[in-house]
């Protein structure tokens, strides 16, 4: 079988960075066949092709058309096709999405194929930066349209990142009721719906709350969105997956669209369909793969987003894997982080000199050995990847690294270097302590991803413990939070932060729920027992669930031994404890 080239093309202008997999659903050929045209497309320079190296996603080749092929396939003005380097190279920053977006689209095409009363007009992305009168909301990735009978059903498609902050969703969502409320082509009430792809369920709360809350502070009806979690959609992404943002029941794409025939209904422009391969150019452009290459080794006349571009592609899986670690606990070193990553300890300082060289990771504090922390350039890089601007990153995700030049604050974790080094120690001793009849840690979250937000006495209250965690013990998941005390804190403000805690825990406890086990690490015995005593005052009937040790106890015997206090007249014991896993919950195979 033959692969038209052009519906190749078409594709590859509407959709860039496609795996052969996706092209072959999308043109409904065989795989083998579409390769094979891929490759006479590539020595005759009418397609490009890089090899992404990401921990999310496998190192598939994607292909994309170069600039000069892009080009021909233009209309107009408002033609909503990626036309120039810019929006390539904020898809190269962010393969991720991108992909995942790919993913989607060709699971939906092929699905339209095999429902009888409904078929796909079109879909493609559409360019990331727009103008303030623009038909599209800002920050949804694409535009599709159904077509049932003779009626139409257009939609949006945005493609949500785990490390995005809640802060961004909560701008994008402002952003869509502004464009929906202001003057846009489509009416008021006509504006197609946003179907939001979730990393996990619990981003489908967290959008739905983000809609409703909206909404109520502007007394307006909840936006239409629709929304579902990605890895539940497998290969029917048309099937009852999808869920409003005001209910929990779900239904299929085609019901929830809810086709209404509107002959007035603005039609966008769409992009031009080749009907044969555009010409070939004079020159010969850079393929991506070599420009990357040269752009990151010289950096002086490359742009921030095309640095980031560059370093996205050229940056190891490992390497990215230690961007992540260290955003989120940064001032580990070298052994720390082979034993986080799981490597030995010779591939990750390999991995350390690479992140060294290309400016994303510095040494923080003059101790021995180096404590390794990001740069700014590596924040921009994460922040690039998440599609978040990048001081809304740095203010509100769980990231951090060090100031740029134009100045600012050295981040608390970094600031407070022996209080982090020594929360990072306990997690590092779960982990090293680790065999087959101890504790598994499966859930290391830093301090600000463990900040919670409670009720007390009609009050709006906050706490940010020093970290938390699961770990499994006997089949069951045990949560704790850990309060990791250098001595320093006065008795009041050591007080204070118990009863904070006392209060919490009566918010979590209430109608019947469950509060986790706080891990209190101190200095010496004698400060121990200090918080011993505290904590039986000021925690009255919670007072078993605040498990206490001292530092040098953690150190020499770690944290699988017998090193724990539940009270003053209780002997050590191990954790955890079987009363101490008080919301057990099985494993997930």
């Amino acid at each position: 079988m033959t692969v038209p080239t052009v519906n190749l093309l078409n594709w590859l202008a509407r959709l860039p960075f496609l795996k052969v997999d996706d092209l072959a659903l999308l043109t409904g050929s065989p795989a083998p066949d579409v390769e094979t045209a891929l490759r006479e497309l590539a020595r005759a320079g009418q397609v490009d092709s890089i090899t992404p190296s990401s921990p999310e996603m496998a190192s598939t080749r994607l292909y994309v058309l170069p600039e000069w092929a892009r080009r021909q396939t233009a209309t107009g003005k408002q033609v909503s096709l990626p036309l120039n380097a810019r929006d390539s190279f904020r898809r190269l920053a962010s393969l991720e999405a991108t992909v995942a977006l790919n993913v989607f689209a060709a699971g939906l095409v092929t699905a339209s194929r095999r429902t009888a009363d409904a078929g796909l007009d079109d879909l493609w992305t559409l360019p990331r930066s727009r103008s303030a009168d623009a038909w599209w909301p800002p920050g949804v990735h694409a535009f599709g349209s159904f077509r049932i009978g003779t009626a139409r059903a257009p939609f949006f498609v945005f493609v949500d990142r785990a490390g995005a902050p809640s802060a961004h969703r909560a701008t994008l969502v402002a952003g869509w009721y502004r464009f929906r409320e202001g003057h846009q082509p489509w009416g008021t009430g006509n504006v197609p719906p946003v179907l939001i792809l979730c990393p996990g369920p619990a981003w489908e709360d967290a959008w739905s709350q983000h809609v409703l809350a909206s909404a109520d502070r502007r007394r307006l009806p909840p936006l239409r969105v629709l929304i579902a979690t990605r890895a539940g959609l497998g290969d029917r992404p048309d099937g009852p997956h999808w869920r409003p943002a005001d209910g929990s029941s779900r239904a299929t794409l085609i019901e929830r669209l809810g086709v209404k025939p509107a002959p007035t209904q603005y039609s966008p422009p769409h992009p031009l369909r080749l009907a044969s391969c555009p010409s070939e150019p004079t020159d010969r452009a850079t393929p991506l793969h070599r420009w990357a290459q040269e752009t990151a080794r010289d950096r002086r006349s490359a742009s921030r987003l095309e640095l980031f571009a560059a370093l996205s592609l050229m940056t190891s899986e490992l390497e990215k894997r230690l961007l992540d670690c260290l955003g989120r606990h940064p001032l580990l070193t070298d052994t720390e982080l082979a034993t986080v990553l799981q490597v030995q300890p010779r591939v990750a300082t390999l991995a350390l000199e690479r992140a060294l060289t290309n400016g994303l990771i510095a040494t923080f504090g003059t101790t021995a050995p180096p404590h390794y922390c990001l740069t700014p350039t590596a924040l921009g890089l994460l922040a690039a990847r998440d599609e978040v601007p990048v001081r809304r990153y740095a203010r509100h995700s769980s990231v951090t690294a060090l100031p740029g030049a134009h100045g600012g604050r050295v981040p608390t974790l970094l600031h407070q270097f022996e209080h982090t080094v020594g929360s990072n120690s306990f997690f590092l001793g779960l982990l090293r302590g680790e065999t087959p009849s101890t504790p598994r840690l499966i859930s290391w979250l830093n301090a600000a991803e463990s900040a919670v937000r409670f009720e007390s006495a009609g009050m709006r209250h906050s706490m940010r413990p020093d970290g938390s965690g699961q770990v499994v013990a006997e089949g069951q998941v045990a949560t704790f939070l850990l309060e990791w005390d250098r001595g320093t804190e006065r008795l009041p403000v050591l007080g204070a932060k118990l009863a904070r805690y006392a209060a919490y825990f009566r918010w979590a406890t209430a109608a019947g729920g469950t509060a986790p086990t706080l891990l209190f690490v101190t200095t010496t015995p004698q400060r121990e027992e200090l918080v011993r005593r505290l904590a039986a005052l000021t925690l009255a009937q919670f007072d078993s669930l605040v498990l206490t040790t001292c530092a040098p106890l953690l150190e020499r015997l770690g944290p699988h031994a017998p090193i724990w206090r539940t009270s003053s007249n209780e002997p050590r014991a191990t954790w955890p404890l079987p009363s101490s896993a008080r919301n057990p919950k099985e494993v997930p195979r």
